[in-house]
């Protein structure tokens, strides 16, 4: 797994470039593949897994407003029960809430306030998305006219390009964001990181950069996770360092991601040439594409017993045998950040915003399908997509307390 990860034969990459169309979707030429791969991957290493990881903390209370002004404001034209409880869509909601606050997290308050740029915020990466798709299926000769169509000329990126430009070329000298927030946000990060090899990293290059980042985040036992959430919030403020200490909180977001899956593949890797493994096999011909599956190695009896059965506490009583337990942890037996010096530098960004998100709405609401029989994801290929019509109701918890009595 480790020489599948590492070689610079079998290229990460070409992989995803060929999935997603980078070139149509992010405008990226195919020759300036390998080498845009090696820059940014060291960039993104610096900036995501050492100085971002540090800003986590003190972006955390920029965070929590943003989330808050989110569940008191933007939800309530949402269709409301006679009790006081929401109906809202599961998989939009859910894409509203994250591209809300990584917004904030990458952008700042300014341009997030911005109607226009937050919406073209979250209708790029969706828009990838579905060229993704289309690429599979249809002749790669007609990409560039899936690309118009899906992404309607490119409008969400040219708009997030047009507002970018002026900030960076000014080194965010001539941003208007206000101190504090500003020098937290990987924007302002990512500009002055690059300073000195602007002939490379361009505004054009730093926004496609930062755009594939941010495309790169109804059980019962919600109610245990609401009681050691409960519990920490009681002995003191529930600030970043104590959303890190939560184990159940982990336990439970792991294991559910264990369980379903978002892509049953991972590692993929694409050979730019000839490639034969160090112990004879596989020989990976030029162009072709090899992978792990993730699946068997989340469901693998030997590191977790019953793996069919989901289990919110297995990562807190030691139920498995990996020797990682935490949401955010990479390893050869929980693949979902992928594995080695390429797994996913944001994942924790990724995580803080999951959590936060889910101990607020814990908080508030009590959770459940409107439809207990509605499936809430199917398959594409290898990948888990949700459901838009999969509905949830969130029955604000005093209220459900009170009829209950």
């Amino acid at each position: 797994m480790t020489e599948l990860s590492e070689s610079p034969v079998l290229s990460q990459c070409a992989v995803y470039a060929d999935m997603f169309g980078f070139r149509h979707t992010m405008k990226i030429a195919h020759q300036d593949e390998t080498k845009i791969t090696r820059t940014r991957s060291r960039l993104y290493a610096l900036i995501l897994s050492v100085l971002g990881p540090a800003q986590l903390a003190k972006l955390y209370p920029y965070l929590q407003t943003r989330l808050e002004r989110l569940l008191d404001k933007e939800l309530s034209p949402a269709q409301m029960h006679a009790d006081g409880s929401l109906c809202l869509p599961l998989a939009e909601t859910c894409r509203v809430m994250a591209s809300r606050m990584m917004g904030l997290m990458f952008f700042g308050e300014e341009l997030t306030s911005n109607p226009a740029f937050s919406k073209a915020v979250y209708d790029h990466p969706q828009q990838t998305v579905r060229c993704m798709a289309l690429f599979q299926l249809m002749p790669r000769v007609i990409s560039p006219l899936i690309h118009t169509i899906v992404t309607r000329r490119g409008a969400a990126m040219k708009l997030i390009l047009n507002l970018f430009m002026p900030i960076i070329d000014s080194e965010t000298k001539n941003w208007t964001e206000p101190a504090g927030l500003k020098e937290l946000t990987l924007l302002d990060i990512f500009t002055k990181e690059t300073q000195a090899t602007r002939d490379y990293w361009s505004p054009e290059t730093l926004t496609q950069a930062l755009m594939g980042l941010l495309l790169a985040a109804s059980h019962q036992p919600w109610e245990i996770l609401h009681e050691e959430i409960r519990t920490a919030q009681e002995t003191q403020p529930l600030d970043y360092q104590r959303l890190t200490q939560l184990p159940l909180l982990d336990s439970f977001m792991r294991e559910t991601a264990r369980l379903v899956l978002l892509d049953k593949w991972n590692i993929r890797r694409k050979a730019l040439k000839d490639y034969t493994f160090t112990d004879g096999t596989p020989h990976v011909p030029v162009g072709a594409t090899i992978c792990v599956s993730s699946y068997n190695v989340s469901h693998d009896p030997a590191t977790y017993p019953d793996p069919e059965t989901f289990d919110g506490r297995r990562f807190v009583d030691g139920n498995h045998k990996d020797s990682t337990h935490r949401y955010a942890d990479v390893s050869e037996h929980y693949l979902i950040w992928g594995y080695g010096s390429l797994a996913c530098p944001g994942r924790f960004h990724a995580t803080l915003i999951l959590k936060l998100a889910l101990v607020n709405i814990l908080l508030r609401y009590h959770i459940r399908l409107e439809d207990p029989k509605m499936q809430s994801h199917w398959m594409y290929e290898a990948f888990s997509m949700p459901y838009e019509s999969t509905k949830v109701i969130f029955t604000p918890r005093g209220t459900a307390e009170r009829c209950n009595k």
